[in-house]
């Protein structure tokens, strides 16, 4: 090859720094292109979680609009018809939308607001119904208390259920006067106390036969320190302090029985010392009794004395006639248990 030839050769071919060149402008758009797919490459994460949130989003708002997941059937589980009918209506009354919409802890704090619920649980079937699983609130005590004309009925914390209604509820129970108002905090807690004296009370007089509850008419629970009770069908008052009420309330009726019969072996064994103490058994009033051991009689002085009159159970009395006092004291009678 002759040197003309080789010089025109080494004219043709192109020199190594432009051959570089060319190549780095051929890769300049593949590389940025490259960059962008690995940007998006290291962002696939939060990108697919955008795509997933947003599908959520709209599937979610498509069910909330769908009438399959409307309330259609509400099932109540653990109270009286009654009160079914009053939590279902309410149900339906906040549950007018989605069933996928309704906030439990609301409907919940509302339904435990009605008188006769106390605990309430709900449960979300889907796609078209609720579960109410209710506590009932149970009448313990029929009441009259501070700030109510009416009789009420209680459960045991208190809480005021119902009005009583002669016609439905019938011939009352052993009625609780003495409570103090619910209005307040203080009333609130003091009724539960007196409550709990009227469960312990109850308990001890139904604790063995004869089930005593049945001679009492009434409960006066506004002295915790001596409970006082008025037997039935009469106008006597029994105080019985704040323990041993069975004890006390037997040996009262005991003394009653005893006057209303003219009994004078009772009344001699008891050591009554007033002797005009027959005279005086149609006007008794109260009968205390301050220990277990002693008792005090009160008679009504309002109502004019009976005629006086000897009698066989007079002259039997133990201790010796005396001559009646002069004071207007109302208690006539004690007697101290041997």
């Amino acid at each position: 090859m002759s040197v003309a030839h080789k010089r025109t050769t080494r004219q043709v071919l192109p020199s190594r720094r432009e051959q570089t060149r060319e190549a780095a402008a051929i890769r300049i758009p593949r590389t940025r292109q490259g960059a962008v797919w690995e940007q998006l490459y290291a962002w696939r994460t939060g990108i697919l979680w955008v795509v997933l949130l947003v599908g959520l989003s709209s599937l979610g708002l498509a069910m909330t609009r769908s009438s399959l997941f409307l309330l259609r059937q509400v099932e109540v589980i653990g109270c009286q018809p009654p009160v079914a009918e009053d939590i279902e209506r309410l149900v339906r009354q906040q549950s007018t939308g989605s069933l996928l919409t309704v906030s439990l802890p609301t409907l919940r704090q509302n339904l435990e607001s009605l008188p006769r619920v106390r605990q309430a649980r709900i449960v979300r079937i889907l796609p078209d119904t609720l579960r109410i699983v209710v506590e009932e609130r149970k009448p313990f005590v029929l009441a009259q208390m501070a700030e109510r004309s009416n009789l009420v009925w209680l459960d045991e914390e208190g809480v005021v259920i119902a009005a009583y209604d002669p016609d439905t509820d019938g011939e009352p129970p052993v009625l609780a006067v003495g409570l103090a108002s619910d209005r307040d905090a203080a009333g609130r807690r003091e009724n539960r106390e007196r409550l709990q004296l009227y469960r312990n009370l109850t308990w001890a007089l139904d604790a063995a036969e004869p089930r005593l509850s049945e001679r009492i008419e009434s409960v006066d629970l506004s002295q915790l320190q001596d409970v006082r009770v008025q037997l039935r069908n009469s106008r006597i008052v029994v105080g019985l302090g704040r323990e041993d009420f069975r004890e006390r309330l037997l040996h009262a009726c005991e003394i009653v029985d005893a006057l209303q019969r003219r009994d004078t072996s009772i009344l001699e064994r008891m050591r009554f010392s007033d002797p005009r103490i027959f005279e005086k058994a149609p006007y008794l009033k109260t009968v205390n009794m301050v220990s277990a051991r002693q008792v005090n009689l009160e008679f009504d002085e309002r109502l004019p004395a009976p005629p006086a009159r000897t009698t066989t159970g007079a002259k039997a009395m133990s201790s010796p006639p005396k001559a009646a006092p002069k004071s207007t004291s109302r208690q006539a009678g004690s007697a101290a248990r041997r």
